[in-house]
């Protein structure tokens, strides 16, 4: 992993159904203090060993060593009252990162549109796409945004979309098979992701963004 160039690390842009936003305890944080993040083997066993399992404590591990900035959600989960509240995370180095979650897609693009955010990393989780999400509430029962909808969010000419990519450092797409219902359901998205971003499709030959020129 490449450590931060400047102060400022890129700022972290997700789509997901859940928040995923568990601060790390204090042991965690000894570990992470520990973490040579210049050895991709210790990285990568750290991340299989010591990330929690359910994937809802590593967006602030890496806020807390600084390797993202501030965070924005756009998130369906709404696990308590003040879900939608601003909070703050103070990592290893004593930089104060704001975490903000949003309930709506518009109320996302406005305050980035209005930031000074100048680089970002952008995840998408495939189980944002659902509505209804039937894991969530032990119903089994899913219902899903229309595909018409999912390409208008993504178009790369969409504002808040235009504005992610001509800073992006970086993107990360979350299959969640399980909470988007099933392998195939996940796949769709995925094709979807591809279809909207890619030409020729994701991980084909020369596989390229259709937003820059070509090889």
């Amino acid at each position: 992993m490449r450590k931060n160039e400047g102060a400022n690390p890129p700022c972290l842009v997700s789509l997901d159904w859940h928040q995923d936003l568990c601060y790390p305890c204090e042991v965690e944080k000894e570990w992470l203090h520990d973490l040579d993040l210049f050895s991709d083997g210790d990285v990568s066993i750290f991340s299989w060993t010591k990330l929690a399992g359910n994937n809802d404590g590593h967006i602030l591990c890496a806020a807390y060593l600084n390797i993202i900035g501030d965070i924005y959600v756009h998130c369906r989960q709404e696990p308590f009252p003040d879900s939608w509240k601003d909070e703050e995370l103070i990592d290893k180095l004593g930089n104060v990162h704001t975490i903000k979650i949003f309930k709506t897609y518009k109320d996302l693009q406005n305050a980035l549109l209005s930031s000074s955010e100048t680089s970002v990393f952008f995840d998408i989780d495939l189980d944002f796409f659902s509505v209804k999400n039937g894991l969530s509430d032990d119903s089994f029962i899913f219902s899903y945004l229309q595909e018409e909808e999912i390409r208008k969010m993504l178009d790369k000419d969409n504002p808040l979309i235009h504005w992610v990519f001509e800073r992006l450092k970086g993107i990360t797409i979350a299959t969640e098979p399980e909470h988007c219902g099933g392998l195939l359901r996940s796949n769709k998205f995925l094709d979807l992701i591809s279809d909207i971003y890619f030409d020729p499709e994701l991980f084909a030959p020369k596989c390229n963004w259709k937003w820059k020129p070509k090889y």
